[in-house]
This record gives C-alpha cells, sequence and structure tokens, in this order.
C-alpha cells in the first residue's frame, strides 16, 4: 500500500477550512457517539469498473442549472457531463455530503 505524505497534502478549499478552524469545534455530545461510530464504521462502498456500462440519456434541465453546473465543473477542471454521473453516483451510493448539515454536525 502507498504511503501518504501527510506534509505535501493540498487540501481543497473547504477541507482548508475545517483544518483552519479545529480549535473551534466541540466534541459530539455522548448521545450520538454510538451512532458516530456505527456510521464511520459502515463507509459507502464505491465500486468502479475499469469499463462501466454506460447508457444515454436525455434530461430536461433549468438552463440557469446547466450554465451553474459548466462552469462549477469547469471550475473544478471536469466536463460537465463527468460532473453529473459523479453527482448522480455519489447520491446512489451514500457518498454525496449536505456542506451545511456536515457543518451542523461538526458545531454540535
Amino acid at each position: 500500500m502507498k504511503e501518504i505524505d501527510y506534509d505535501n497534502i493540498v487540501l481543497d478549499e473547504e477541507e482548508q477550512w475545517i483544518e483552519d478552524h479545529l480549535e473551534e469545534f466541540e466534541p459530539a455530545p455522548s448521545w450520538m457517539h454510538d451512532a458516530l461510530r456505527e456510521a464511520a464504521s459502515k463507509p459507502p462502498i464505491i465500486e468502479y469498473s475499469s469499463k462501466p456500462n454506460k447508457k444515454v440519456i436525455t434530461l430536461r434541465l433549468i438552463e440557469k442549472d446547466i450554465k451553474a453546473l459548466k462552469q462549477k465543473a469547469s471550475e473544478e477542471g471536469l466536463p460537465y457531463q463527468t460532473m453529473i454521473t459523479s453527482i448522480i453516483h455519489k447520491y446512489l451510493t451514500g457518498a454525496l455530503v449536505d456542506i451545511n448539515e456536515a457543518r451542523k454536525i461538526i458545531k454540535v
């Protein structure tokens, strides 16, 4: 297994915010410990095959959303259709996280 060089990890904006505010976080209340341990012990399993079977579909989206999606994808260096595929896959596997909900949990 490849060793991780923790001194040279580049964090994205959200990860850097968390890193910069660690001192402000409070431990989760004791009544949440069991639920948090259980959730952490069962991370979503994401399986990728080298050549996934793909099917062409048609979606009708709001034009404003398409523009915003293309802009966000461009910022991430991804084709926008790849970003749509990734978002759907993360949602279906339970790996898509609502950052506002995550921040609420961290601040509890």
